[in-house]
């Protein structure tokens, strides 16, 4: 006769491999809403798309277009302000067909991570409820 231990094993279950907890869903960074122009160039078909940024984090960004890149595709971003350009290369993580995809930054020069940190802190104290 089996133990309560090896019934309870033997009646576990996988997960789906498509299942996520709430906890894993959770982003590493903040994003902060920031419109800006963008250019993304596919780095192996060397195919661009001309749209603009809806959130921005040191770890990535989302890009609004109609005609987004898929999940996998290694990218080159150029996102255009005023106050400079930022350029990374990057991975899109998500696709939304016919609204735009999710960017993970992979790549950039330190200068270009100074500059990102900027216009984030710009955001904040934006954002940030006066006293």
């Amino acid at each position: 006769m089996r133990d309560d231990r090896s019934k309870k094993k033997a009646g576990r279950t996988k997960p789906a491999a498509k299942e996520v907890s709430p906890a894993t869903k959770k982003r590493a960074a903040l994003r902060c809403p920031f419109v800006a122009a963008a250019e993304v160039t596919e780095l192996s078909s060397e195919t661009q798309i001309s749209a603009r940024t809806s959130e921005l984090a040191v770890g990535g960004c989302y890009i609004e277009t109609l005609n987004p890149l898929p999940e996998g595709a290694l990218v080159q971003v150029r996102i255009l302000r005023d106050q400079g350009v930022f350029e990374a290369k990057a991975k899109v993580v998500y696709s939304h067909k016919s609204f735009g995809m999710g960017l993970a930054f992979r790549e950039m020069a330190p200068k270009q991570r100074l500059l990102l940190e900027d216009w984030l802190a710009e955001i904040v104290i934006q954002l940030k409820p006066e006293r």
